[in-house]
């Protein structure tokens, strides 16, 4: 957790390295004595806490950064040698910052003005307004504002997104109440993600309370005068204002809209066999990947191929090879559901973990898919099947064991073989993928959520700014989708291509983000024409489940994808962190895909932009 509003940074020596960067921008200027000196500016973590760093290009005489109250002993002591740019690094724990101010400065370029600890840091001149756009953006992360003309500042008796979701934490330090609320999370997902706009609607304004802590929004209601801020500048704002005039707002250019990517033909039993050798052995497996991710399988090839895709075998084995494997597996198996089923009661009475798993999977899978035919019925033996297997892991992976989620990744595997043993496997491979999704500190979502909403505000920003006026930038109705893989949001079938593109993906990133990112693009007029808020965007988004073409979301999703990565301005944090390219790779060595018709759009595009594209719905 950060620490409070007024600590100070460690020592240098005692910092951990930093772990993760969410945004970088060069030549910030920071203007002291009345002389500018530039360099990188940064928001980063160091181990579990983030900072603020601002490192100058020239070198100083210390090698090291220093604290906001070092930083102000060195920069304004009249001893110092007064050199043109004789200026140190800074850093500060963004815990410490109490407001930002948003102007124009003096020298007709845009800036802004860090007060910490009710001291203020010198400007900080950006090169382009976009930037401070995406610096302030990324400090929601961890920071709740209040805007007040040109200022946003700090409400410290609210946390941002991750702050909250770090503090709720089972590892017995938190309080009763964290602990009560952080089970109410993780524990009773059936209300995040049942198809009911009940459930769905309870847990989301129950979330909200927690992180918001403000009433939901209704259709009609009077909103804040914060919420009432244009989405965009006044028109005098076209012109460079006075500094007193200037007020700052979160727009940028929409992303122009590219043509949707067509979807290749389907991998099919013909193009399978090519891959196969004499021994059984697969060949050309990046090419196969590919192809799978153009156009998905064919049914009838699923129960071959998904073995492979899933890692319980390797590409390379042989058909004698995997005879083998597979007896191996068939023994572990035996092994595993024998310790679980020899627990005796006596046991159980001092076991409250083993209970608590089980009363939880028997509840899940009573509920899991019991409109299909195939777990349909009293009684209905592939129920007790999946009951049997979801234990059964509970015992291969008891640090994790079962959260509630996991029945709904399990079930399609087991429609699919229908063999209990090859669907054990292929679930534990499956689960070797999404696992970060269900750990108890859930820093995986958090941190999805977290890079939707980047992308979300970086493709359009009028959509993400009416998110936020209504209290929805959290993102927590896309919850369900992130956890479970959209396993919910298409028909059966669609749901098993849809899975083989994301194994599938030949891009460095998360695919997934794509994907949500543009079906919210997809349906952006809707949500915008009918003004939704809160609680119309749950029913709305909820409403969504069954109703999306497969092909029309993984078309704009592919061509969303080489439209971003396109860009000349891509943000740092999508750029590094999401699409996870540096500035010396070009693009061309990213691409697997040669074969596929991609067309990116152009600035000057003749196709609309996100902002106005219409619903397909």
């Amino acid at each position: 957790m950060e620490g409070t509003e007024h600590e100070t940074c460690e020592d240098t020596e005692m910092l951990p390295d930093v772990s993760k960067r969410y945004f970088e921008e060069y030549d910030v200027e920071l203007l002291f004595a009345d002389k500018g000196t530039s360099g990188t500016l940064a928001v980063l973590e160091r181990g579990e806490r983030a900072y603020i760093e601002w490192t100058p290009f020239e070198s100083y005489d210390f090698d090291t950064h220093m604290s906001f109250d070092e930083w102000g002993v060195i920069a304004h002591d009249s001893t110092k040698d007064q050199t043109t740019n004789n200026v140190p690094p800074l850093r500060i724990a963004i815990s410490m910052v109490s407001a930002i101010k948003q102007n124009v400065g003096e020298r007709g370029k845009p800036c802004v003005i860090i007060t910490v600890k009710d001291s203020s840091l010198p400007v900080m001149y950006f090169p382009k307004l976009d930037s401070i756009y995406s610096f302030i953006h990324c400090l929601k992360r961890f920071l709740c504002f209040i805007r007040d003309r040109d200022t946003l500042i700090v409400d410290h008796s609210k946390a941002g997104l991750y702050s909250v979701l770090k503090e709720l934490e089972l590892d017995g330090h938190s309080s009763a109440s964290s602990n009560h609320t952080y089970k109410k999370i993780v524990y009773d997902f059936q209300d995040v993600y049942d198809v009911t706009l009940t459930g769905l609607s309870k847990v989301t304004n129950f979330l909200r309370t927690s992180v918001v802590g403000k009433p939901v929004s209704r259709p009609g209601a009077q909103t804040s005068k914060t919420a009432m801020l244009p989405m965009s500048p006044p028109a005098h704002l076209c012109h460079r204002p006075a500094e007193s005039d200037f007020e700052l707002y979160d727009v940028r250019k929409p992303l122009s809209k590219a043509a949707p990517v067509e979807r290749d033909e389907t991998f099919t039993q013909a193009l399978w066999e090519t891959h196969i050798d004499l021994e059984g052995r697969v060949c050309r497996v990046k090419e196969l990947q590919d192809r799978i991710f153009g156009g998905g399988c064919s049914p009838e090839i699923r129960k071959e191929v998904w073995p492979f895709l899933l890692n319980v075998y390797p590409w390379n084995s042989t058909i004698e090879e995997r005879a083998i494997i597979m007896e191996e597996k068939k023994k572990e198996y035996e092994v595993l559901k024998t310790q679980w089923k020899s627990v005796s009661k006596s046991q159980l009475k001092r076991f409250a973990l083993y209970r608590d798993r089980e009363a939880l999977v028997e509840k899940d899978v009573l509920r899991t898919d019991r409109a299909l035919e195939f777990y349909s019925g009293k009684d209905n033996p592939h129920v007790d099947d999946l009951y049997e297997m979801l234990m059964t892991y509970c015992q291969y992976n008891f640090d994790l064991g079962y959260v509630q989620g996991m029945s709904d990744l399990l079930s399609p595997l087991y429609r699919l073989f229908k063999d209990k043993l090859m669907t054990f496997w292929a679930f534990v491979g499956y689960m070797d993928l999404v696992e970060s999704h269900f750990f108890l500190d859930q820093q995986k979502i958090q941190g999805k959520l977290a890079d939707l909403s980047s992308l979300i505000y970086y493709c359009d920003s009028e959509l993400y700014n009416h998110l936020e006026k209504e209290d929805s930038s959290n993102f927590f109705f896309c919850f369900r989708w992130l956890l479970i893989n959209f396993k919910r949001e298409f028909k059966d079938n669609d749901v098993l291509e849809l899975w083989e593109v994301i194994w599938t993906c030949p891009y460095n990133t998360d695919y997934t983000l794509f994907i949500a990112t543009a079906i919210l693009l997809q349906e952006r007029d809707v949500i915008l024409k009918n003004k939704m808020a809160f609680a119309d965007i749950l029913r709305y988004i909820n409403d969504l489940s069954q109703r999306l073409s497969l092909h029309d979301v993984l078309g704009h999703t592919e061509s969303l994808f080489h439209n971003i990565r396109s860009q000349p301005d891509i943000p740092y944090n999508i750029k590094s962190h999401i699409l996870h390219i540096n500035d010396d790779t070009p693009l061309s060595s990213l691409d697997s895909t040669a074969h596929r018709n991609i067309t990116v759009a152009s600035q000057d595009s003749l196709l609309p932009s996100y902002s106005n594209m219409s619903s397909t719905n």
